[in-house]
This record gives structure tokens, C-alpha cells and sequence, in this order.
């Protein structure tokens, strides 16, 4: 099974599942995933984005699309994973819920 998933300069890892019992509300820091590349063009995935001990995840409950305009559309099984970059220019957005 792959456990690492990248798409240009985006890297997602997968992380321990035994933190399942520790992403509560209070740690969702967004329910999408927007990084901004050098190019100005977002990676985009539809999933709760959390922060954890200084690390940003995100649950994905379902098969779900991590797109890009330059980059072919990855599906991200389901799973927790670590966002991770290659580069240091990033511009990274957590859009908050809705309500």
C-alpha cells in the first residue's frame, strides 16, 4: 500500500491512525486543504484539516481528489495523512467550516 502521496511540491504522508481519538473540534483548523504554489495555482483536497502537535493533517474519510491545474489529479485513499512540503515558498490556506 503506498503510504506517500505527492504532487508537485506538496507531500502527503500517512500518519498513525491511533491518533483518531485526539482530532477533536477544537484541534480542525479547516475542512479544505489549499496550498499555493510558486506558480500561484492551489493543490486542493475537499477534507478536515487538523492541527496536532505542530503537524497539519488530514483526515480523508472517503476516496477523495487532490487536484492542481499543472499536475494530474491524484485520489487520496482514505486515511490520515501529514502535509509535508518540498519546497520553502508556500502559501497555505485552511478554510474554517461551514456553519
Amino acid at each position: 500500500m503506498v503510504s506517500v502521496y505527492r504532487q508537485g511540491d506538496l507531500i502527503l504522508r500517512r500518519w498513525n491512525i491511533a491518533v483518531v481519538s485526539e482530532l477533536k473540534p477544537g484541534n480542525m483548523v479547516g475542512d479544505r486543504l489549499e496550498v499555493r504554489s510558486e506558480t500561484g495555482h492551489a493543490h486542493v483536497i475537499e477534507a478536515p484539516v487538523y492541527n496536532l502537535y505542530g503537524n497539519r493533517l488530514v483526515v480523508v474519510e472517503k476516496p477523495t481528489p487532490l487536484t492542481h491545474p499543472q499536475h494530474a489529479t491524484i485520489i487520496i485513499p482514505p486515511g490520515i495523512y501529514q502535509v509535508t512540503f518540498v519546497r520553502d515558498y508556500r502559501d497555505v490556506r485552511f478554510v474554517r467550516p461551514r456553519d
